[in-house]
């Protein structure tokens, strides 16, 4: 068997949920807000040679200056016409440029009142009303210039009246009232754009207020449930291992000199109860502050005397490490290599009483870490003692959590065989 390679995304699937569509659902969006903006100078354009044009038809007689003046109108409107799909990226210039051509030259206010429209979704205060203000007045000067012509757009709704007849001159008197009508609708679509935009955000803040709610009470449940799990295993299986701890110490000063081979036992259970006991006061004190570092001092140089002590206990445990520059790792990588190896040690003396455990060690800060074990599987053994099946699943957490791969099972050569791939990450 071989270590299997990485995880992409330091060992995390990735997370499809009802977000999945939401990019297609982006693209589609803007594909028709482009389509709308084209439409939109298209139209634009078009009014802007109708509206110059109306000086220069037959039967007209318009001088050099106003030629040149409609010519350069015609020509700077059609640009600006094209700006307009920019209109919400450069609201503010597209909006200068349009009112103020609208000003100046004979042309269509058509696209200063899509401009405004831009504009005031994201302005506010005074300043919406100064820009409405400005688009009425560019509108009221557009107008004016189309009742001067000699084929007045305007006049074309009440009869068309000639140029300069007192029917086309009274027409003057309602262009103010014709511009508020036409500002009104671009004007009120801006406004309404930025009362949805707030709106928007305001349900984005709730939502994301009650999420963080609901995160906070599942912390505090979650705290909870932390504290009694701090309890319990402080009131019955600290005090129980006091209890074997102490009854190991007894026995070994009972036994003396006369026994050699049970005062070691006596001292190997002693000990292994006070370690036990340690690591529980320790499990027990982060799982009260999980903010405190675990204060996990094992690593990858302990893991020789692990091996050591597994041979004095009696295991069979044959390994060779090859890690360059173990101190560097980082001790949560180290402590969960280490935790893994102690796990090997503990499965094979439970399931496989009597076989030899394999362990290989190899890596470093360019390859990572890669941890081979394998033991004999022995014919109808029986387990030492029984286990809550949580060993080879906590392994493969431990190496999940440190965004390494995991595999475990039995061989084509009757082995048991666990690879683990652990990142290496800089202390």
């Amino acid at each position: 068997m071989t270590a299997a390679p990485p995880i992409p995304n330091g060992g995390w699937a990735a997370s499809t949920g009802s977000a999945a569509p939401a990019a297609p659902r982006s693209r589609v969006r803007r594909a028709w807000a482009m389509v709308g903006s084209i439409a939109l100078v298209v139209l634009s354009s078009l009014l802007v040679i109708v509206a110059g044009t109306t000086h220069l038809v037959a039967g007209s007689t318009p001088s050099t200056t106003l030629q040149v003046l409609v010519a350069i109108g015609i020509l700077s409107m059609l640009a600006v016409s094209v700006l307009l799909i920019w209109r919400h990226r450069f609201s503010t210039l597209v909006y200068v440029l349009a009112t103020g051509l609208t000003m100046i030259v004979p042309t269509t206010p058509l696209p200063a009142l899509l401009a405004l429209a831009a504009l005031t979704a994201v302005r506010r205060g005074r300043m919406r009303w100064a820009l409405v203000a400005a688009s009425s007045a560019a509108t009221v000067v557009a107008c004016f210039w189309d009742l001067t012509a000699y084929s007045s757009f305007l006049a074309v709704f009440v009869g068309a009246p000639a140029e300069g007849t007192p029917a086309r001159l009274a027409l003057f008197w309602v262009v103010p009232f014709l511009a508020a009508l036409l500002v009104a609708p671009f004007a009120a679509f801006g406004f309404s754009r930025q009362l949805r935009v707030e709106r928007d955000s305001a349900r984005w803040g709730n939502t994301t207020a009650a999420r963080n709610i609901a995160a906070l009470h599942q912390e505090v449940s979650m705290e909870r449930e932390r504290q009694e799990i701090a309890r319990e295993i402080h009131d019955t299986l600290a005090a129980r291992l006091s209890s074997v701890s102490l009854h190991a110490g007894a026995l070994e000063l009972q036994v003396g000199d006369s026994d050699a081979r049970a005062t070691a036992a006596a001292q190997a259970v002693r000990e292994s109860a006070q370690h036990s006991l340690d690591d529980l006061r320790n499990l027990v004190r982060v799982l009260r502050n999980p903010a405190l570092n675990s204060g996990t001092t094992t690593g990858l140089v302990d893991i020789g005397a692990l091996v050591d002590a597994a041979l004095r206990e009696g295991t069979d445990v044959r390994a060779q490490m090859f890690v360059g520059d173990p101190s560097s790792c980082d001790h949560e990588v180290a402590h969960a290599c280490y935790r893994i190896v102690q796990e090997a040690i503990s499965n094979v003396r439970r399931h496989a009483p009597g076989a030899s455990l394999f362990v290989d060690l190899r890596g470093g800060p360019e390859t990572g870490l890669t941890l081979r074990t394998v033991n004999w599987l022995v014919p109808d053994a029986r387990p030492t003692s029984t286990g809550g099946g949580n060993g080879i699943p906590g392994m493969s957490e431990r190496a999940a959590l440190m965004g390494g791969s995991f595999e475990a099972g039995e061989t084509a050569e009757g082995t048991f065989a666990v690879v683990v791939w652990l990142p290496w990450h800089r202390r």
